[in-house]
């Protein structure tokens, strides 16, 4: 079977026995090193220290930060209410304002979890009163949130360039148009389930130009966040780590001083929350990077470049290639493992055969997000069935059509490269 087989078959029979995916990947890691005599048990260690030993990664926890005191300060609420206004008079509005809803929201949480945990907290349970059935309001919260970490800014992004070395400010800017279209396509897709199953209008006609001259100036400081983290970033003004403190500074005055509403219990828990997931975070990342020192070791990107280079040669095939093998192990494993485990071997093996490592990038974090909404683990699924009180099963006559539109805008996005690169190539200064 090789080294390589069995790391990955070990590791994701763990994770279908429901062993912990941070457990999963070490433990799996550990017997791979015990029973091969090339491989050094100092091994753990070393590269324990050095999966989270980086200026970028302590960028993490400060957007983390950033997103939790919006989101307590009340932002959430009135992105809502200006998506309404804007497109809740459509056929099936409430259900397209999910969408919309996410897409704006996605620039400051820029986490998939939290951005469906917040909206589909609010939304879900809206959706279901309007008449929506639960399935479509798991699904749509579910597949709109993988916008978030796509659209800048994007703490996967922030991941993929500290392992691979790649510009930050490209790979936002790469991500932008493909977040986007990715929303749009949603939308598409939504709006035919409205018309097959008779869904109504979440408002009878559009918000008078006061309404939304009112909700928009409302949102608009929280909203202008990531907008100065971009440009910071893009600009050379400031690292990603200083990106980060500048957000929590901006967040902790729009919501403390601008909208009034973040009380001192709601800062402490947003303290709480985001050291959770930061310490959650770094523990998957500290184990993921033993695992992919295993590989690199093991030749694994040698081994891939043989299997690819009898199929194809081209920068495209490849792309491709690696667009499958990535989605087949998104479907079992979470995101953030995923892309540490895979970022360094993929980017070796694709720059190695022409592929551009922005184009990359963006491919791979969109690829293994739609990994998170497929059958038939489907953790993020997952996450809104529970909301919407329904079994996972339930939303499989729908899931598959989202699916297909989202696979089909990562295709167009490897087929047609300046999707992803002509915002970074004409954004230069």
């Amino acid at each position: 079977m090789g080294t390589i087989g069995f790391l990955f078959i070990f590791m994701l029979a763990l994770v279908l026995i429901g062993v912990p995916l941070v457990y999963s990947i070490g433990c799996a890691s550990a017997v791979v090193i015990l029973l091969d005599p090339t491989l050094d048990v100092t091994l753990v260690p070393s590269r324990l220290y050095l999966g989270v030993d980086s200026f970028v990664l302590a960028s993490i926890p400060f957007f983390l930060l950033a997103a939790e005191i919006l989101t307590s300060g009340g932002l959430i609420r009135r992105i809502i209410l200006f998506a309404r206004l804007l497109i809740g008079h459509l056929r099936g509005g409430l259900a397209q304002v999910n969408i919309l809803v996410s897409m704006l929201f996605a620039g400051v949480q820029a986490s998939c979890t939290a951005d469906s945990a917040a909206i589909g907290g609010v939304l879900i349970p809206s959706m279901t009163e309007e008449g929506y059935d639960p399935d479509i309001s798991a699904v749509v919260t579910a597949t709109s949130s993988c916008c978030g970490p796509i659209i800048p800014p994007s703490i996967l992004m922030l991941l993929y360039a500290f392992l691979t070395e790649t510009s930050v400010a490209k790979l936002f800017l790469g991500g932008a148009i493909p977040g986007v279209l990715l929303g749009v396509s949603l939308m598409v897709v939504t709006h035919y389930w409205v018309v097959k199953r008779g869904y109504k209008k979440s408002r009878e006609k559009v918000g008078t130009i006061k309404e939304l001259a009112s909700a928009g100036f409302n949102a608009s400081p929280a909203l202008l966040v990531p907008v100065v983290i971009v440009v910071g970033l893009v600009g050379g003004f400031v690292t990603p780590t200083e990106a980060g403190v500048i957000a929590c500074v901006s967040a902790l005055a729009v919501s403390g001083l601008f909208y009034r509403e973040l009380s001192r219990t709601a800062l402490i828990e947003a303290f709480r929350k985001a050291a959770h997931t930061t310490v959650v975070i770094w523990a998957v990342i500290a184990a993921s990077k033993v695992f992919s020192e295993i590989l690199v070791r093991s030749l694994f990107t040698d081994s891939m470049l043989g299997v690819i280079s009898t199929v194809t040669t081209s920068s495209t095939g490849v792309l491709l290639s690696m667009m499958v093998f990535t989605f087949i192990l998104g479907m079992v494993i979470d995101t953030t493992p995923l892309l540490i485990m895979l970022a360094g071997p993929l980017y070796d093996a694709g720059t190695s055969m022409g592929v551009d490592p922005v184009h990359l990038g963006v491919v791979l974090v969109m690829t293994a997000l739609i990994g998170t909404v497929s059958p038939p683990v489907a953790l993020l699924l997952c996450l809104n069935c529970g909301i919407a009180k329904i079994p996972l099963g339930k939303t499989f006559g729908i899931i598959w059509s989202y699916l297909a539109v989202m696979l089909g805008v990562v295709i167009l996005c490897v087929i047609f490269p300046g999707l992803v690169s002509w915002l970074p190539s004409v954004v230069s200064w």
